[in-house]
C-alpha cells in the first residue's frame, strides 16, 4: 500500500476512533488556547519497514508509547518540528537513512513535516522520543 494511502487510512481510523468515544457536553467543543486538541500522525520509514502511531495532545493520549513527553516536545517548539534539536552531541557516522514524517494539526495549525536522517541515532538525538515507537 503506498505511503499516502496508508497515511490516509491511519488518519481516518484515528478520527473514527475519536468519534466513538463518548464525550460529556463540557468536552464536546474544543477549548481555546493550549488546551485545544492537537493530533499528529507520526511515521518512521527505515527502507525495510514503516512504523506509524497517532499522538494526541490536549488531552494527552493516542497510540504513542510516551505521549506526555512527546506532547511536551511538540509544545516546546509550538508545532514547528523543524525547530527540534534536542541533543547537539556528536553523532555516529553510520549511514542507515530513516525518514520521519508528521502530519496533522497543532493548536489548529496544519503540521506537515518530512525529514531524512542519516541514521536512527541522529533522528533520536534530534527529536528525542517523538519518533520512538
Amino acid at each position: 500500500m503506498p505511503f499516502a494511502r496508508r497515511t490516509a487510512a491511519l488518519a481516518l481510523a484515528a478520527a473514527l476512533g475519536g468519534l466513538a468515544a463518548p464525550a460529556s457536553p463540557a468536552d464536546a467543543a474544543p477549548r481555546p488556547g493550549p488546551q485545544t486538541p492537537s493530533v499528529l500522525l507520526l511515521t518512521v520509514d527505515d527502507g525495510a519497514d514503516v512504523r506509524a502511531t497517532v499522538l494526541t495532545c490536549g488531552p494527552t493520549g493516542g497510540l504513542h508509547p510516551d505521549p506526555v513527553t512527546a506532547c511536551r516536545l511538540v509544545a516546546r517548539v509550538n508545532g514547528d518540528l523543524d525547530a527540534l534539536d534536542v541533543d547537539g552531541a556528536p553523532r555516529t557516522s553510520q549511514y542507515a537513512p530513516v525518514v520521519a514524517r508528521a502530519a496533522g494539526f497543532w493548536q489548529r495549525h496544519p503540521v506537515s513535516y518530512t525529514r531524512t536522517f542519516a541514521n536512527p541515532c541522529l533522528m533520536h538525538r534530534t527529536t528525542a522520543t517523538l519518533f520512538t515507537f
